[in-house]
């Protein structure tokens, strides 16, 4: 005969096998370990790559390491993602003002265009951003190349550029001045009669003489004076005390000249003889023959030294200015840019070895200083003052982006198979 107690042993390790078959193993480690609820792992990826994700199931099989640089693989956890990890939202443009790594709820528009946001994957914010690619060097194999890198920094930059000039001897300008002196005395006298017929006829006689001398390149400033002196330059076809001398610069060199900016000028005709002036105007139409642009200097003419039609060296020094007229920029050395025809790469230092390819815009090649020979570039897009550009060895580290197969596969390279192909040319947001 069973006893009481016998079926409450019985009951006891009934309920304990049924306790163990409905939690099995997971549940039992679980509780082993001091926890009441597992961890579930979503995949595991790579810190350096995070386009690469391996299940759980293939991480069992053997493939513990990342098939592009070899890292040991990281669990992501389900319960990390739905806890509202950080996660990046962009409106769609290109420029890394327009992606935010955000946690928790996302603002609805971006702040810089005013288009709505969008969640986006690791790849998608890292292509808007500019990011070709990401790689790791071993410090060792860093040192070996002699990798050098230096902080993007704010300054001023200079040119110096040199052309060959032409003491003006214009008649068409001169002549062109009279015309309007004339129709703006005319004018003048016309708006104190009744005829308006004739004062009319006159007022389109000063607009079309205005717009001729834009033509012959005067600015906006030098008509107003000639409309309140109402004088004819006649060093246009004389000597005098200051003379115009007409010099011309390409136009990929048009953002350096200003008027305003000083000029020196020299001739072989005056050996030892040093002529001083400032840039007066720049013509508003480039020469489709030569692709250069003219300019006209207002140059000091001491002692009548200088006479029309005489060839001289024009040395203008100038300084750099922004877009938007700012002129402390933030620039980099030249040799820190991989320019592959299509884009321009700089290759940050993320420091830990890691480094990370990064298209940029730049403006025209300068120097740090008046007459200066270090070689920069300003930077429009793309840097941030104090990011560490690699300056030396960026060739090699951009050969192992390639060579690792990330810039290849994910984005056809920093100087990759891409640029073979300008119909496929990424639209780049102005």
């Amino acid at each position: 005969m069973i006893s009481s107690k016998q079926v409450l042993t019985v009951i006891l390790l009934v309920a304990v096998v049924f306790s163990i078959t409905s939690c099995g193993k997971e549940g039992l480690s679980s509780r082993i370990a001091g926890g009441s609820h597992k961890k579930e792992i979503l995949y595991y990826t790579c810190g350096m790559h995070p386009s690469v994700k391996v299940t759980p199931a293939e991480y069992k099989k053997g493939q513990v390491n990342c098939p592009i640089c070899n890292m040991k693989l990281v669990p992501v956890y389900k319960e990390e993602v739905d806890r509202g990890a950080e996660v990046y939202y962009g409106c769609g443009m290109e420029g890394e003002e327009h992606v935010f790594l955000i946690k928790g709820k996302p603002m609805e528009k971006c702040p810089v265009c005013g288009m709505a946001l969008v969640k986006l994957s690791k790849e998608k914010a890292d292509k808007l951003k500019g990011i070709v690619s990401r790689v790791k060097v071993k410090g060792e194999q860093a040192r070996l190349a002699g990798v050098r890198t230096e902080p993007v920094r704010v300054m001023r930059l200079f040119k110096e550029i040199r052309t060959v000039g032409k003491v003006a001897y214009d008649p068409d300008l001169a002549i062109t001045q009279e015309e309007f002196i004339s129709a703006v005395k005319t004018l003048d006298k016309m708006s104190k009669g009744d005829v308006d017929d004739i004062k009319e006829m006159t007022e389109r006689l000063v607009n079309s003489s205005k717009r001729k001398l834009k033509l012959l390149g005067l600015s906006e400033e030098q008509i107003r004076e000639l409309e309140d002196t109402k004088e004819v330059e006649t060093s246009l076809i004389l000597p005098e005390k200051k003379m115009w001398i007409y010099g011309d610069v390409y136009e990929y060199e048009l953002s350096w000249i200003m008027i305003g900016e000083k000029v020196r000028v020299v001739t072989a005709s005056l050996p030892g003889e040093k002529f001083t002036g400032i840039i007066s105007s720049v013509n508003p139409v480039v020469d489709p023959k030569t692709r250069s642009i003219r300019f006209r200097a207002e140059v000091q003419n001491p002692n009548l030294r200088l006479k029309p039609e005489m060839y001289v060296d024009m040395i203008i020094m100038s300084a750099y200015k922004s877009p938007d007229g700012n002129d402390m920029v933030l620039a980099i050395p030249k040799n820190a840019v991989l320019d592959t025809g299509l884009r321009k790469i700089v290759w940050i230092d993320k420091e830990n070895g890691e480094y990370e390819g990064r298209i940029v815009e730049v403006g025209p090649e300068a120097s740090g200083e008046v007459g200066g020979t270090e070689k920069l570039y300003p930077v429009l897009r793309g840097l941030k003052e104090g990011e560490l550009v690699v300056t030396k060895a960026n060739f090699l580290i951009d050969s192992q982006s390639q060579l690792t197969g990330v810039a290849v596969s994910a984005y056809g390279g920093s100087l990759g198979a891409e640029e073979q192909k300008p119909a496929e040319r990424i639209h780049q947001h102005q």
